[in-house]
């Protein structure tokens, strides 16, 4: 036993010295290549960020996974031969997501893309054998699902994949949850003999505790879409896969699997709080917003390492009940168990309800035709604006603020070409008070300026400058594509 857990320390120790030498590095190709995060719209952070953590995190994951493909190429490995194809896809289809996610980082892949390219990541997970297998179901015994274990395996990775996506709004969550959801899924793999899995799992703890050296409050760098994306679709994986299932376990029962999604329980419940909440108000799904569960919390406290530090006690408290479920206490403690989780649950649910008002709800409800309206406007505004084909053009587009949006004003200026500004004559708000808003672009000379009403509904002014700034977004892509 001494030595089994000598070997957890070394895989710790790689990960953690290996990340902790890479983020300098990270940093530094971030800010020569664009991988770098502004403040503005719904970050809360300040001043520029890089966002090339992911792959500083995944490195000794990726030369574990090599020195594992040696091991199996030269017959040294004690893993089974018809697990193999499990373990490489594994390998295959998280490398496939960590390109995906540095590419969005790069260039901001549309929402269908980064679907796409999720889809083809488990598609290769499918292709290699992996799958939920069998559950025994309470009331009805042994269920083989077939087929719809693999369905099932592919949506839930799917989901939890984006999730942590998600949750990856402020300094140190997302870095967090995946460390505890890390040390669970190690600690099972551990107990089961499972030293392949455990290798993993306690790398990227290692690498997480060095990433986290960087990323908690105030952050330095984040972990990106390719960290975030790639975390959550390894550690899914992991869990749910019957990779993890040995010659003397084939099945599992209906409550250790569902426990086995615990660690992610923070991130599925701002997932299910997400869609509900887009619904309600008549925004699009699949369009962020600021009203995740860390924004509402920011809100209340003020203070994000309080705020952090409450996630980081409920994931926690997730990952403790999934451990005691996994280890079946047969007869002393199922009741205990069973107090616990709903404890957590219940208590979870009512800061969510605190945060969440039943006023908000419903004037989100009475809003919902306005806030339809920005959804389409945002669509077909990037559609106008991939058309256009000189500065000109581009810039009088932003017109739309004063005519489409109510703003106040909006004001232009751009190095080499004649100011503009737009005023709203009929001033639709004219007791309210006025928010002032500004954009230098980053890649051009063009700078905005604009003012815009404060509205009675704290939520729609989010989504409403929210909108606007990811309209800026694109004018700001597209004016660079103009002069190359």
């Amino acid at each position: 036993m001494n030595i089994e857990i000598e070997y957890l320390a070394l895989f710790i120790a790689f990960g953690f010295i290996l990340t902790y030498l890479l983020i300098p590095v990270a940093k530094q190709l971030a800010f020569a290549h664009g991988f770098v995060s502004y403040p503005g719209g719904r970050k809360i952070h300040d001043g520029a960020i890089p966002v090339l953590g992911g792959p500083a995190i995944f490195a000794p994951q990726i030369i574990l996974f090599l020195v594992y493909l040696y091991l199996l190429i030269t017959d040294s490995s004690s893993i089974a031969h018809d697990r193999i194809p499990k373990f490489l896809s594994l390998f295959v289809g998280t490398t496939s997501i960590l390109v995906l996610g540095t590419i969005d980082d790069w260039i901001k892949l549309g929402w269908r893309k980064k679907l796409l390219g999720q889809l083809f990541g488990i598609s290769i997970l499918l292709v290699g054998g992996n799958t939920i297998g069998k559950i025994v179901v309470p009331f009805y015994g042994l269920a083989d699902l077939g087929l719809f274990g693999y369905l099932l395996f592919g949506f839930i990775v799917l989901v939890i994949t984006n999730a942590v996506n998600l949750i990856d709004g402020m300094d140190g969550l997302a870095a967090g949850i995946c460390l505890f959801a890390a040390i669970t899924c190690g600690i099972l793999g551990f107990n089961r003999g499972y030293m392949f899995v455990t290798a993993i799992c306690f790398t990227i703890v290692g690498s997480l505790l060095a990433f986290l050296r960087f990323n908690f409050p105030p952050a330095s760098i984040f972990m990106g879409d390719s960290g975030s994306l790639a975390l959550g679709f390894m550690l899914s994986a992991l869990a749910t896969s019957d990779i993890v299932t040995g010659s003397s376990q084939r099945y599992t029962s209906l409550t250790t699997f569902v426990a086995l999604l615990l660690p992610f329980g923070i991130a599925l419940m701002d997932v299910a709080l997400s869609v509900a909440r887009r619904w309600i108000s008549g925004r699009r799904i699949f369009l962020p917003d600021a009203g995740h569960i860390h924004h509402r919390f920011m809100e209340m406290f003020q203070r994000r390492r309080l705020v952090i530090g409450i996630f980081y006690i409920f994931s926690a408290l997730f990952c403790a009940v999934a451990l005691l479920i996994n280890f079946n206490p047969e007869k002393y403690f199922p009741l205990i168990i069973a107090g616990l989780a709903v404890g957590v649950l219940v208590g979870v649910m009512a800061v969510v309800l605190r945060i969440n008002r039943i006023d908000r709800i419903t004037t989100s409800i009475k809003n919902r035709h306005d806030c339809q309206f920005l959804s389409t406007f945002n669509t077909y505004m990037e559609g106008r604006l991939r058309r256009v084909k000189s500065h000109d053009e581009l810039v009088a587009l932003l017109e739309v603020g004063v005519r489409d949006l109510d703003f106040d004003t909006v004001e232009v200026s751009s190095n080499g070409f004649k100011p503009y500004t737009w005023k709203n004559n009929r001033d639709p708000h004219p007791d309210a008070p006025k928010r002032n808003g500004s954009r230098l672009f980053n890649y051009s000379e063009l700078s905005v300026r604009w003012v815009v009403p404060t509205h009675d509904d704290p939520s729609y002014q989010k989504y409403l400058e929210l909108v606007w700034w990811r309209f800026l977004n694109v004018v700001e892509e597209r004016s660079r594509e103009l002069k190359q």
